[in-house]
């Protein structure tokens, strides 16, 4: 039993009943999520209702699919509520506080064979001039980020859900880092400007991202 992050399958892939979307593993490999309904309507063992609420469900997916977006939502100090796409998110992981480590202004995590810099998403946005949990906290949560085969960590207070949203983004000057806001769950949530936040904090990942591609 893991925990993990189902991804949706791309434009190209995603007609495909039997499949409901992609993870990576935890050696790094990705597998496929299979879809029951999609395999047993393809299999002609689902009723006649069943089939036709299944098509309806395919047809309203359709119409909305252009506009929907799917989300990690996450929430910050003092209740701060954001979200980022999906697709960008490599993997979610609980570090122990006693795993970090620091070179020079950046706290450190060795991760998957990398030196993996953290960066504490409430102190970029100015919220806290804090790095580390609280004395009563063991461990982090982070979301983990990579390009070009290089990952940096972003620490949250906690992984909320993950939703899939029609989402429309009203751009009210959040400030940096933010690229607006937008109705998630029926809660205003922020979308968070993770390149942004990322170079704020660390402008060597994008160089060293590059150089290693």
């Amino acid at each position: 039993t893991e925990e993990i992050v189902v991804k949706p399958l791309g434009k190209q892939l995603k007609n495909i009943p039997v499949f409901a979307g992609a993870t990576i593993m935890g050696d790094g490999n990705v597998a496929l999520i299979l879809d029951v309904l999609g395999i047993a309507h393809l299999a002609s063992v689902v009723s006649e209702h069943r089939e036709r609420d299944w098509a309806d469900h395919n047809e309203r997916d359709a119409v909305e699919d252009e506009d929907r977006q799917t989300l990690l939502v996450f929430g910050l100090e003092g209740g701060r509520r954001m979200a980022i796409p999906l697709e960008i998110v490599a993997r979610l992981e609980e570090i122990p506080l006693e795993k970090i480590e620091r070179t020079g202004d950046l706290q450190v995590v060795q991760y998957r064979g990398q030196i993996m810099p953290l960066i504490h998403v409430s102190r970029q946005l100015g919220m806290s001039s804090e790095e580390i949990a609280s004395d009563e906290a063991k461990t982090v949560q982070v979301i983990v980020y990579s390009r070009d085969d290089r990952s940096v960590g972003l620490v949250v207070e906690r992984i909320l859900d993950i939703v899939e949203e029609a989402l429309k983004i009203k751009h009210d000057g959040g400030g940096e880092g933010i690229l607006g806001s937008a109705v998630v769950q029926n809660h205003v949530t922020e979308i968070l400007d993770v390149e942004g936040v990322t170079r704020k904090a660390d402008p060597r990942f994008a160089e060293r991202a590059m150089a290693a591609a």
